[in-house]
C-alpha cells in the first residue's frame, strides 16, 4: 500500500511539472504571436483597429480549432499487451481513432488543393476589409499557420503530458479505493469466517462434554452388579432369599456356570464383533422355550435413553416364570467387568432397569441357563435412528 501511494505522489508531481511545462509552452508562444498581430496593425494607422481586431479573431479560431485537433490526436489508445501502460477504457478514444483518420485522409486527399484554398481565404478576407495590397493576404496566412500549429502543438501536447496523467491518476484512485473496500470486505468476511469456526469449536466442545458427562452419568448409573469382590456377595444375597433356601448349592452352581459360559460369550464376542460383543452368541433369537426377552425404550434426551429390559412367559399358565429363579443378563462390554446383571424373578418376570447413549445387542440365561436369549436394540420398531446408529 505504501509504494502504492508512492507511485501516485510521483505520479502526480510529474503531472504537475509537464502541466507547468505546457502552459510555460502556450504563454510563450502566444507571446511571440502577438507581436506581428499587434505590429502588423500599428504599421498601417488608417485601418489599424480593423485589422489587428480581424488579426485576433483568426488568431482565437485558428488556435482553438487546431487545439481540439492536437487533443484528437493524443488521445490515448488502448494497449492491451502492456498492461502497466495507461489506456484510457472509454468510448471517446475510439471517437478521437475515428475522427483522426478522417481528417488525415481529408488532409492526404485534397493536399494539392490546399494551398489554394488558404490563399482564397486571405484573398477573402482582404476583400471583406476592402484593404489595397498583398500584405494583409500574408498577415491572415501567417497568422492561420502559426496559431494553427500552436494550438495543435499545445493541444497534443496538452492532452499527452496533463490531461492523461490526471485521468490515470484519478483512475489509480477509484481502483485502490476500490481494492482499499474489498480488501475490507476480505477482512470482514475473514473476520465473520473466524468468529463462526470459534463458535463452531465451542459448539463441538459442548458436544463433547455433554457426551463425556452423559458417558459418566450413565456408567454411574449403570454401576456393574458383578465386579470383582461383589460377585460372591451378590451371589449369596439372592441364593440366601427365602424363596430360594432349597438348594442353594444347586443355585450357586447354576449361577456360576451361567456366569462362566457368559464370560466364554463375551470372549467370544470381542473377537467377531468388537463393537458389539454379544451379537450373535446367543443363539440370536428373542423368544425360545415359551421365554421372551423383551425391551422397552425411552430417549429422555438427545443421546440419553433409558432402557427396560424384561424376560417374562409367553405362556404363563402352563409354563410360568419360577419365582426365585436367577436370570443373567449380558449387557454391552461398556457396562463393567464382567457386564453382566442378576436379576431375581418376582411376579413372573424379570427386569432391569439403565441408561445408554445407543444400541447394542443383549443377551440372557433364563431356566438356570438352559435357555438362551437374545435381542438386538438397533432393531426395535419404535426407536430413533440416532439411537440405532450410535
Amino acid at each position: 500500500m505504501i509504494n502504492n501511494e508512492t507511485e501516485l505522489e510521483k505520479e502526480k508531481n510529474t503531472g504537475k511539472d509537464a502541466e507547468t511545462s505546457v502552459l510555460l509552452t502556450l504563454y510563450t508562444g502566444l507571446f511571440l504571436g502577438m507581436v506581428p498581430v499587434i505590429g502588423f496593425p500599428v504599421t498601417n494607422p488608417e485601418m489599424g483597429g480593423k485589422i489587428l481586431f480581424i488579426g485576433l479573431t483568426l488568431g482565437i479560431a485558428s488556435f482553438t480549432s487546431f487545439f481540439f485537433v492536437g487533443i484528437l490526436f493524443g488521445m490515448p489508445k488502448r494497449n492491451n499487451k502492456k498492461e502497466n501502460n495507461y489506456s484510457l477504457n472509454n468510448g471517446l478514444s475510439e471517437i478521437s481513432d475515428w475522427l483522426t483518420k478522417i481528417i488525415f485522409g481529408l488532409a492526404l486527399v485534397n493536399l494539392k488543393e490546399i494551398p489554394g484554398y488558404i490563399i482564397s481565404f486571405a484573398e477573402y478576407i482582404r476583400i471583406a476589409s476592402k484593404f489595397e495590397g498583398q500584405l494583409l493576404n500574408i498577415y491572415t496566412i501567417g497568422i492561420l499557420f502559426y496559431f494553427g500549429f500552436l494550438g495543435l502543438f499545445i493541444g497534443y501536447n496538452y492532452m499527452r503530458l496533463v490531461r492523461v496523467n490526471k485521468y490515470k491518476y484519478t483512475d489509480d484512485n477509484l481502483i485502490r479505493r476500490e481494492l482499499e473496500i474489498t480488501k475490507e470486505k476480505i477482512l470482514e468476511v475473514k473476520a465473520e469466517n473466524q468468529q463462526k469456526d470459534k463458535k463452531i469449536i465451542e459448539i463441538q466442545s459442548l458436544v463433547q462434554e455433554k457426551e463425556q458427562l452423559t458417558k459418566a452419568l450413565i456408567d454411574r448409573v449403570n454401576e456393574p452388579s458383578l465386579s470383582g469382590a461383589k460377585i460372591q456377595t451378590v451371589i449369596k444375597n439372592l441364593i440366601d432369599s427365602s424363596e430360594a433356601k432349597k438348594g442353594n448349592e444347586n443355585v450357586k452352581l447354576h449361577v456360576d456356570k451361567m456366569i462362566d459360559e457368559a464370560k466364554m460369550k463375551l470372549h467370544k464376542g470381542l473377537i467377531t464383533h468388537h463393537d458389539d460383543p454379544q451379537k450373535g452368541q446367543w443363539k440370536s433369537s428373542a423368544i425360545k422355550n415359551e421365554r421372551e426377552l423383551k425391551a422397552n425404550v425411552i430417549e429422555e434426551a438427545k443421546g440419553l435413553y433409558k432402557i427396560k429390559l424384561q424376560v417374562v412367559s409367553t405362556n404363563p399358565k402352563d409354563n410360568p416364570l419360577k419365582k426365585g429363579d436367577i436370570i443373567l443378563f449380558a449387557l454391552h462390554n461398556t457396562f463393567g467387568d464382567p457386564p453382566f446383571k442378576l436379576v431375581k424373578v418376582e411376579k413372573q418376570s424379570a427386569e432391569i432397569n439403565f441408561y445408554a447413549y445407543g444400541s447394542f445387542t443383549v443377551g440372557a440365561f433364563v431356566d438356570d441357563g438352559t435357555t438362551e436369549l437374545e435381542l438386538d436394540l438397533a432393531e426395535l420398531s419404535n426407536v430413533s435412528s440416532h439411537f440405532k446408529f450410535h
